[in-house]
């Protein structure tokens, strides 16, 4: 072979190598990032408590990221888990769906989403014609959650039996740590809740069998979650109201302003998010006298901005908007009790020890009132609530306590727990059409009313839609509804919320205005006033209630309720005695009564009913009585002198809230994106 084949072939097969090397890749930058494809966020809604022949109104939420696409389609399918039947859907592809049940108990049903490549799925239980045995410790949706997963980790309080004699002091700090153990030895302990005497923990099936043996046990509840509940679309779509800043003046604060009150000196406790020190709150003076964390890590003041927006509705001054946005009581002092995280929900247990310390620092900070803008699931009925009997413990120790219905309705029956509670002030809310006239205001179609116990709740309504107030820069609700910012005529800006969470704030300023005016007001009569001098509204709206309960006693007036009391008392009365009471012969909470039990002890024994059952109740001795459900039925509450009572035998705020950290428990999926009202 010549030279010049062989430089040929040679060049061939350089030529050929080079066809076979793979091309150099494109510089990364040019490469457009994979987006991954994450499963929907699903949550199947509240649990719900029914009475047969009505049907469950289901009204779930599934959220996806689009992908993948095509198809990107996201497809939702209801079913059932357990239940002594079974159910029917009125369409089970359909997140609002109607589910009817052909037997009394407790169903747990299933809500599916699949965006065609990954599922997601949340159950809701369901009980249907309710009944709790005695002897039954278990909640009975905590005992449908077991069934359907035994194996889960569940959310529990386990509360205990009222403690027996002789006293060790504090009793209330024993009883918590006896719970304490026991969740230690069966599951997963959290927190001491010395208020209620019980603490709060997880553990599975078995374990919370195991724990209910316990003689000293007295219930067990589901450790729900609390936060801004989501509301039902309305029946019409909702004109755009224009943003309402005129609230103040619809419920008459701002006449109670001009003589001089504007709740200087008393302080509120805002239980929520946490509280931002925005320059309303802070300038010329700072009014957060404290800040304290019962939620996730807190990185920053309000990482969700609801508790900040409250506390701007109870006590803004509208220093940065030179006046145009103003709170109910622009003076009010506020303590921060966070209780709620990041997500925005918490559980019932932060929520008790929130309301621990705030009895602990009550005196040290002249905290009057507690702001409650959310809710739970509400039990059976109120009497075996924990959170029910936390708000009664506060209130028969001088704190009113404000809390929100719901966004539940116009359904009847959906009022939130603690706002189930006959004791505390229950406030719905009511659409001012951000005008200044009340005739053409309407009760908000998702305001909640009614109870399991037909309670008349709400107490009272206020305004609750597009209310502006304090906006939190960067916060979770900031970020999600950018188109809600409020800008005042000076540039500063503000922020839009709806809800009963937002009437709350304004019925707990008025009560700051109340007690400015008259600092010796009893919860009980704080409640009466407000509730007893309402104002009318919504003639020219034409508009007709569900019931005649939904809407309460009617619209917050301050301006009647402050001058009730100054004409009922002078301020500086010891014992405003001239002013009616709310709450007579309530019977409280089963906890309150369990907690409260060497409180009470020795004092005397009065009774509604001499001969009740055929016991001769007069013969009974602190020795010889039987302090159960049928006692507590019978004794005459409004008979204690509370002020007299051995307070000085409970211990608040004593045990430690540190067993496990908070942030290594996974939330439940309750979160600020479902909080879509306008």
């Amino acid at each position: 072979m010549n030279r010049r084949r062989l430089l040929g072939i040679s060049g061939m097969l350089v030529v050929l190598a080079l066809a076979l090397v793979p091309a150099a890749p494109p510089a990364l930058a040019q490469l457009p990032l994979p987006v991954p494809n994450l499963p929907p966020v699903v949550h199947a809604g509240a649990p719900q408590v029914i009475t047969l022949p009505s049907s469950a109104n289901l009204t779930g939420v599934a959220i996806d990221d689009g992908l993948p696409n095509p198809p990107g389609v996201l497809t939702t399918t209801w079913s059932q888990v357990s239940g002594p039947g079974t159910v029917s859907f009125s369409n089970p592809s359909a997140l609002n769906s109607t589910a009817t049940f052909p037997a009394s108990g407790v169903y747990v049903l299933l809500l599916t989403a699949s965006d065609g490549l990954l599922a997601a799925s949340d159950t809701v239980a369901i009980t249907v014609n309710p009944q709790l045995a005695a002897d039954d410790k278990i909640d009975p949706a905590l005992r449908a959650l077991m069934q359907a997963n035994p194996l889960a980790l569940l959310p529990v309080i386990v509360e205990m039996q009222q403690p027996s004699l002789p006293f060790v002091s504090p009793p209330n700090i024993g009883r918590a740590l006896e719970a304490l153990d026991l969740l230690r030895a069966f599951g997963i302990p959290v927190a001491a809740l010395s208020l209620i005497d019980g603490a709060a923990g997880f553990a599975n099936a078995a374990g919370i069998d195991a724990m209910s043996l316990a003689p000293t046990v007295a219930f067990i509840h589901s450790d729900a979650t609390v936060g801004p509940r989501r509301s039902a679309d309305p029946p019409a779509v909702a004109p755009p109201d224009q943003a309402s800043a005129v609230y103040p003046s619809v419920v008459n604060a701002d006449q109670v302003w001009q003589q001089g009150i504007d709740g200087s000196g008393v302080t509120v406790a805002i239980l929520d998010s946490g509280v931002a020190p925005d320059l309303d709150l802070v300038e010329p003076s700072n009014r957060i006298l404290a800040s304290v964390n019962f939620a996730d890590q807190r990185l920053t003041s309000d990482p969700g901005g609801h508790g900040t927006h409250i506390a701007g509705i109870v006590a803004g001054n509208g220093n940065r908007s030179d006046g145009e946005f103003t709170g109910i009581a622009p003076q009010a002092n506020v303590v921060d009790v966070r209780v709620l995280g990041s997500s925005g929900s918490g559980r019932i247990s932060s929520v008790v020890r929130g309301i621990e310390w705030v009895l602990a620092n009550r005196a040290a900070y002249n905290i009057r009132v507690i702001n409650l803008s959310f809710g739970a699931p509400p039990p059976l009925s109120y009497r075996i609530d924990p959170m029910s009997a936390a708000v009664e413990i506060a209130w028969r120790r001088g704190l009113v306590v404000v809390a929100a219905s719901g966004n539940g309705g116009p359904q009847g029956g959906t009022v939130v727990t603690p706002g189930i509670d006959p004791y505390v002030i229950t406030v719905g809310a009511t659409d001012d059409r951000g005008t200044l006239s009340r005739s053409d205001d309407m009760l908000a179609w998702f305001s909640s009313w009614g109870s399991a116990d037909s309670n008349a709740k709400p107490d009272l309504v206020a305004p609750g839609r597009r209310l502006v107030s304090l906006r939190v820069p960067g916060s979770t609700l900031d970020t999600l509804f950018p188109d809600r910012m409020v800008v005042a005529h000076n540039g500063s800006t503000y922020f839009r919320l709806t809800g009963t969470s937002m009437a709350t704030g304004v019925v707990s300023g008025a009560a700051a205005l109340l007690l400015e005016r008259q600092p010796n007001l009893t919860p009980d009569q704080v409640k009466a006033l407000l509730v007893g001098t309402t104002q009318p509204y919504g003639q020219d709206s034409g508009q007709t209630f569900p019931d005649s309960t939904a809407g309460g006693s009617g619209l917050l007036d301050a301006y009647a309720a402050v001058n009730a009391a100054a004409a009922a008392a002078p301020s500086n009365a010891l014992v405003p005695s001239g002013l009616a009471c709310a709450n007579r012969a309530l019977r409280p909470a089963d906890g309150f009564a369990r907690a409260l039990f060497p409180v009470l002890y020795g004092s005397p024994l009065n009774w509604k009913d001499p001969t009740l059952g055929g016991i001769l109740w007069q013969l009974l001795t602190w020795d010889t009585l039987d302090w159960n459900s049928v006692a507590w039925d019978n004794f005459a509450w409004e008979s204690v002198a509370w002020d007299s009572v051995a307070w000085d035998s409970v211990a608040w705020d004593s045990v430690a809230w540190d067993s496990v950290a908070w942030d290594s428990i996974a939330w439940d999926s309750i979160a600020w994106d479902s909080f879509t009202l306008d």
